[in-house]
């Protein structure tokens, strides 16, 4: 054994102050060895060969652990604590700022004590079950223990009682309760798990292999009873709330399987086996960063997919793949291009009035609000309003079959007919914006004798995209941005409508039965439960395009919105005051503008959709990058597929 390092040791003992022992040694540890098994190695060594190391070592040890308090380490470290996300957050970084350490005796407090730095933590983590067996067996004889085993096991015990309790009352909640195929309190699972538990913990019962296996059956039938509850996500809806709740139950059913898998070691193993597997599975109680970022993400993942669940539903229709489908939304989208091009003229009219910012971001979301709304309930098609669904519809066949499929074959020939329903989209838009803006100024000119479009209008709207403003861009991005949200908005409306069953409580309300005949009110209520996700997510989607620029005004940045069936209808006007009078060369430059705003609205939306879509069917990001490359060797085989839809 290296005297120096022994040496340096034996003055790390001999160094008064509890606590600072194992600050010391950690810090030794990390500074004198290449890694903590090396030396927990030493550590064990030199008490094996060394009693006054090992005496000096329980002197400083014993006052630490004789007497300490572990409930609230075993039932609170790395476990949910509110129903609230916004609440989690803050108090993880509140908690991350400001661990709670104090000079008392609870094993809490110890650990942000000691394991607060993130090398400390990763230096005593890494140390494998058979290291600390061998350094409890030489540290632990008849004569001196510093591990009283009847007062952890008192202890433990404390911490199940205290974690059933709080599932059983977790279990019960109102919300949680009537998601339950079970309709009788009684009969859940948890109730049983109490029973059992509590029979066994209070009555000090052995725990051997049999009664720790019957135990842990138990804690899987709570396990699966919430699964249950989640598979009804689709029919029912579900809340951020009741997620959360179910997660946090879930944590304390791992925790309260750990804490008997310590007691049975307890009862039926040596104390060195029980303390070095408490010791190298409790260490990792002390992950709050790890447990709550992976908690975060098993709850965002419920709420993503109910996200994107409507979307994916809605998405399918906005795919073609035969002619007809094509050509049905060609003339979807020349529809949806033909309302905007009204929208156009009437949103000039508003821009050349005299209001308020305020006012003119009011009328400016009402008019893109209801044109949207229109657009939606007459099934017409807005070509940027595509990306949020179709990349939800993509995602979940990509969970389905990635399994079976090898090559990706499929899903280049599904992205194909994804791209050409776009493009198509795009066409009508553009074309019908664009032919029905002419119709409008002209007609107009021709029967009334009001200003359309002024100067100062016309030549912003004609020189963005001839001149081919980087902004224009850039604002387009800003628009896939509030697209990718009103998809999201739909989702979130859906899910809500379903969770609190809101179509049944207007059935069946007491005011509108009064007024309202059966036949009709039946009608109505499925109406409002197919529309009311699209409706809410159009008007969020009209209300962020109105008021966009208002926050650029009052930020002082270049912030605004394009979108590229506006300015198509836009272009139509200007070119219109001015009489056409463009060379051609400028007029095609125009169109490249407009498709290049196109184009960074889907890129944006699609990219988000995708993402978020991909997280709610929990399918790697990376999986994206093998459809991509099958539809790029697809369209270097077959391009016009991309376009048309060609056999």
């Amino acid at each position: 054994m290296n005297t120096e390092n022994l040496e340096k040791l034996e003055k790390i003992l001999s160094i008064t102050g509890e606590r600072n022992l194992l600050l010391n040694l950690i810090k030794y540890g990390r500074r004198g060895f290449d890694n903590s098994i090396e030396f927990i190695d030493f550590l064990t060594a030199a008490i094996e060969t060394n009693p006054i190391v090992k005496e000096k070592l329980l002197e400083q040890l014993n006052p630490i652990f004789c007497n300490i308090y572990m409930q609230k380490f075993m039932t609170d470290l790395g476990i949910f604590s509110d129903d609230k996300l916004v609440t989690l957050f803050f108090r993880q970084i509140w908690n991350n700022l400001l661990p709670q350490i104090s000079d008392d005796q609870t094993l809490l407090s110890l650990s942000n004590e000691v394991l607060y730095s993130k090398a400390n933590h990763n230096f005593v983590k890494i140390i494998p079950v058979d290291r600390w067996y061998k350094f409890y067996e030489a540290l632990f004889n008849t004569d001196i223990i510093i591990c009283n085993k009847e007062y952890v096991k008192k202890q433990i015990r404390e911490g199940a009682l205290i974690l059933i309790d709080r599932i059983v009352g977790g279990a019960v909640d109102a919300e949680i309760f009537k998601m339950s195929y079970i309709k009788n309190i009684e009969d859940t699972p948890f109730q049983k798990l109490a029973k059992s538990l509590i029979g066994v913990l209070q009555n000090h019962e052995f725990i051997d292999a049999q009664k720790i296996k019957s135990l842990e059956n138990e804690v899987k039938n709570c396990q699966i009873y919430l699964d249950n509850i989640l598979n009804q996500k689709e029919k029912k809806g579900i809340s951020l709330r009741i997620t959360i709740k179910i997660t946090r139950i879930r944590q304390q059913l791992e925790r309260i399987s750990v804490l008997l898998n310590a007691l049975y070691l307890l009862d039926s193993k040596t104390l060195a086996y029980a303390m070095a597997d408490i010791t190298k599975n409790w260490i990792n109680f002390y992950s709050p960063k790890s447990n709550v970022t992976n908690s975060f993400q098993s709850t965002l993942y419920i709420v993503t997919f109910l996200i994107t669940w409507h979307n994916r539903q809605t998405g399918r229709k906005y795919i073609t793949s035969t002619p007809k489908e094509y050509l049905k939304m060609f003339y979807s989208a020349a529809g949806g291009g033909s309302l905007v091009a009204i929208l156009c003229f009437i949103k000039t009219q508003m821009g050349m009035g005299d209001h308020t910012p305020f006012g003119q971001a009011a009328l400016y979301s009402f008019n893109y609000s209801w044109g949207f709304v229109t657009i939606y309930l007459m099934h017409w098609t807005l070509a940027t309003k595509q990306p949020a669904m179709t990349a939800a519809t993509l995602a979940h066949i990509l969970n389905q079959d990635e399994k079976s499929s090898n090559d990706y074959k499929e899903f280049g020939l599904f992205f194909s007919r994804l791209f050409r329903s776009q493009f198509i989209s795009f066409i009508g838009n553009v074309l019908a914006a664009f032919i029905v803006g002419i119709l409008i100024y002209y007609l107009l000119s021709y029967f009334t004798t009001i200003e359309i479009i002024n100067n100062h209008k016309a030549s912003g709207f004609k020189d963005e995209v001839v001149n081919l403003d980087v902004k224009i861009f850039w604002f387009g991005a800003i628009a896939g941005v509030f697209l990718f949200l009103s998809g999201l908005v739909s989702g979130i409306t859906e899910n809500h409508t379903k969770y609190h069953n809101i179509p049944q409580r207007l059935y069946n309300h007491p005011v509108i039965k009064k007024f309202v005949k059966e036949k009709k009110r039946k009608k109505l209520v499925q109406w409002y439960e197919n529309k009311i996700g699209g409706i809410a997510g159009n008007v969020f989607l009209g209300c962020c395009l109105g008021c966009a620029f208002l926050i650029g005004n009052f930020l002082g940045i270049p912030f605004d919105i394009r979108h590229i069936t506006f300015s198509a209808g836009n272009y139509a006007l200007a070119l219109c005051h001015f009489n056409f009078d463009i060379s051609w060369q400028n007029l095609a430059i125009g169109f490249i503008g407009i498709f290049g705003i196109g184009i960074s609205n889907f890129l944006v939306s699609f990219s988000l959709s995708l993402w978020v879509a991909m997280k709610s069917v929990n399918v790697p990001t990376k999986e994206i990058s093998k459809i991509l490359y099958s539809a790029f060797k697809l369209f270097l085989k077959r391009p016009m597929s991309f376009f048309i839809p060609i056999k």
